[in-house]
């Protein structure tokens, strides 16, 4: 955890293999807002990389939704900026910090939770498409989709919604390979393993507009959301 004289505070943590990061002291998200996104730019990084983080009940506090790809940016040290974009009620705001390099402290979050320094799966990829948002990215769409249940309940309660973010590196014929769930929420629930048991089965494509740029459909890594809502 760090804390910085802006008012903010980072904290990675890995609790019952449930990884987090998540920031507090942010301008408050608009009200009824569920996610938000946020910029981080750490150390040589040329531009912020923007992700959508999912809004605490603190509306200040913000957890990211691919923590682990946060953290190991987070572990470069030096200059850190984070990037709240404008919105009705606030304009556009950007903290930054010196941030020491912290990678022995972020290693020990990560390997708690089962989580590499460094993802060889992206240093094979050729693409990455993806940043929590809802659904897939723009790059791709279903042409299978993957149906994964409610999980049964735990302690006799289950959740009526929530939501599961996935990364995947995908194969020529739009398999779903080498997945791993990067958050889920709530926790505690096994959404993330009902998931995960669904996607043998899914199958991408790429988008028209993607196919026409050449974009190669084999070696792609991606990361997007399912999101569960029990029908009342």
């Amino acid at each position: 955890m760090i804390d910085f004289t802006s008012g903010l505070t980072i904290a990675a943590r890995c609790v019952d293999g449930v990884y987090d990061v998540l920031i507090t002291g942010l301008p408050e998200a608009p009200s009824r807002a569920l996610s938000r996104e946020l910029g981080i730019q750490a150390g040589d990084q040329e531009e912020p990389f923007t992700s959508v983080w999912t809004v605490g009940t603190q509306r200040d506090t913000a957890f990211s939704r691919i923590p682990a790809v946060v953290a190991r940016d987070l572990a470069k040290g030096g200059k850190l900026q984070v990037i709240v974009p404008a919105t009705s009620k606030s304009p556009r705001t950007r903290y930054v910090m010196e941030l020491n390099p912290s990678s022995t402290a972020i290693e020990q979050t990560l390997t708690a939770c089962g989580r590499p320094m460094v993802d060889p799966r992206e240093a094979r990829s050729d693409e990455i498409e993806g940043n929590g948002q809802d659904g897939l990215p723009s790059s791709v769409s279903w042409q299978t989709l993957p149906r994964p249940t409610f999980p049964d309940s735990v302690n006799g309660r289950s959740p009526t919604e929530g939501y599961v973010v996935l990364s995947c590196v995908v194969d020529a014929l739009g398999g779903l390979n080498e997945c791993q769930t990067e958050s889920e929420q709530p926790a505690g629930y096994n959404l993330g393993r009902s998931v995960e048991r669904s996607l043998p089965r899914a199958r991408i494509k790429l988008t028209d507009e993607a196919a026409a740029t050449g974009t190669p459909l084999a070696g792609l890594m991606i990361r997007f959301s399912v999101i569960f809502k029990m029908e009342r």
